[in-house]
């Protein structure tokens, strides 16, 4: 399936197409025009992402592209994968300017995460993983990154209706 035919879902069941999965040091971003996973950037110094990473299907987001998402799992997921998510928090960023956050999600396929509901059950390591992440990234791709603050749930789910593209 190309992946502009990856509809969004529901609020409380959306889809995220996975362009990262969790450890690894090369950062592939969807490419609109190629309808493809394209290479962007790798990290280095044993540098990798802490969780799997996308972005949201049938959004927009403040910097023109798809709401990206962090998606939690006991396993990496490949690039390419759709994995149909509820969202339990918000990362709000700004990236050289520009807002970009990121919406913090679950797989609904992972019955272990059926009790995460908001970011405030996550265990405690997962924010300074964040933090952490973001510094060393910003760092080696020489851009401004500025993480301003996580929110729970109902805040993805704002983020989430506001960037969702309706026909």
């Amino acid at each position: 399936m190309p992946f502009q035919k990856v509809p969004f879902g529901e609020i409380e069941a959306f889809n995220v197409v996975i362009e990262v999965p969790t450890g690894s040091a090369k950062k592939y971003a969807y490419d609109p025009e190629m309808d493809a996973l394209k290479l962007s950037q790798v990290l280095y110094d044993n540098v990798g992402f802490p969780f799997n990473y996308g972005y949201v299907a049938e959004t927009e987001s403040g910097d023109g592209e798809n709401l990206d998402a962090f998606v939690l799992s006991t396993h990496p997921l490949a690039t390419g994968t759709v994995v149909t998510c509820r969202a339990i928090g918000l990362i709000e960023l700004i990236d050289r300017g520009q807002e970009d956050h990121k919406v913090i999600a679950v797989p609904l396929s992972e019955h272990r995460f059926d009790k995460i509901l908001d970011i405030k059950d996550l265990p405690v390591e997962h924010i300074p993983a964040f933090e952490d992440f973001y510094r060393k990234a910003s760092a080696q791709w020489k851009k401004d990154i500025q993480v301003k603050g996580f929110f729970g749930r109902d805040r993805a789910v704002k983020e989430l209706l506001r960037t969702q593209i309706l026909d």
